[in-house]
């Protein structure tokens, strides 16, 4: 196995370096990402851009991680932060392969008036010309 950078340490230095080609480094050809608000799940390419949208949504939105599971291959990481004066509470759940790199991610958000007040603000994102690139 190639000496890599952990899976989450990369997950956390793309997000405070707000570096997009660390995360889409650390995503496996076969990444699925499930979004809260879409049942079906995302393949690796759509999956990054809603993770890039995800990004435009949460942060600098007094986003922070309260507490972190992790295991040989799993991990989950607690998040709170508001968005339009909604408090906001959810788990991002991930799994990694041998390479350590991100073969599957589930975002959950509690409650249901908090999911609404991200699908809004993502939905905004996502339709941003520039996300796409």
């Amino acid at each position: 196995m190639e000496n890599r950078l952990h899976p989450v340490d990369a997950w956390h230095l793309s997000l405070e370096k707000n570096d997009p080609n660390i995360l889409y480094d650390v995503l496996d050809d076969s990444f699925e990402f499930f979004s809260p608000a879409v049942f079906r799940s995302k393949e690796k390419y759509m999956g990054f851009i809603y993770l890039m949208a995800a990004s435009e949504t949460f942060l600098g939105k007094n986003f922070s991680y309260k507490r972190q599971i992790i295991d040989e291959h799993n991990a989950v990481l607690e998040f709170e932060c508001t968005i339009d004066d909604v408090a906001v509470n959810g788990v991002d759940l991930f799994k990694w392969n041998e390479d350590n790199k991100f073969t599957e991610m589930k975002v959950m958000i509690r409650t249901e008036k908090a999911l609404e007040a991200v699908k809004s603000v993502m939905t905004k994102h996502l339709m941003r010309p520039e996300i796409w690139r």
